[in-house]
């Protein structure tokens, strides 16, 4: 793989990381100019260190840990400016937590696409009117022909059968 391909592939990494460590920020740090303003520092440190990243491990965690050091080198700033500040074990504990959420709510989202892709188009559908536009099921059973019940049942099954899915990708990943 050229360095070109690797730093492409870096670059989605980064980005797909963006809302993990968001959240991760939005959990240390209270003001959201400050979240974005460190944001940006550890977007900036995550590529200066892309040649230290080991392509056969997790890149989330890793990231959230680089995020939480820039979050301390803030707090150190904040600190030296005569503003009440976190202390670093409070700090640590509050990353601990954040961190292990992101990866578990990051490792879910991406069970969902893979399980949702292998619905049938139908159901994809279906879900797709009902939960990304917000179509009331009653307008979805109007347009289909069939009754809301009929309608409630089957996105109730989809529901189970992508909880089942999600579940068992979520294990093999874990693995």
């Amino acid at each position: 793989m050229s360095d070109s391909d690797l730093d492409e592939e870096y670059v989605a990494l980064i980005a797909g990381s963006q809302p993990a460590l968001r959240g991760l920020l939005r959990a240390l740090i209270r003001q959201a100019s400050d979240v974005d303003d460190v944001l940006q520092e550890t977007n900036t440190v995550l590529w200066r260190k892309r040649q230290e990243f080991d392509r056969d491990r997790p890149f989330l965690p890793w990231a959230c840990r680089i995020a939480q050091l820039q979050s301390l080198a803030y707090f150190k700033r904040v600190r030296n400016h005569s503003q009440s500040a976190v202390d670093e074990q409070t700090l640590e504990q509050i990353a601990a937590v954040a961190t292990s959420r992101a990866v578990e709510t990051h490792a879910h989202s991406a069970a969902l696409t893979h399980c949702m892709e292998k619905l049938p188009s139908e159901h994809r559908q279906l879900v797709e009117r009902r939960y990304c536009d917000a179509t009331p099921v009653n307008q979805i059973a109007s347009q289909a022909g069939r009754s809301a019940d009929a309608v409630s049942m089957t996105l109730y099954r989809i529901r189970k059968v992508l909880m089942e899915c999600i579940q068992k990708q979520v294990a093999r990943e874990a693995q």
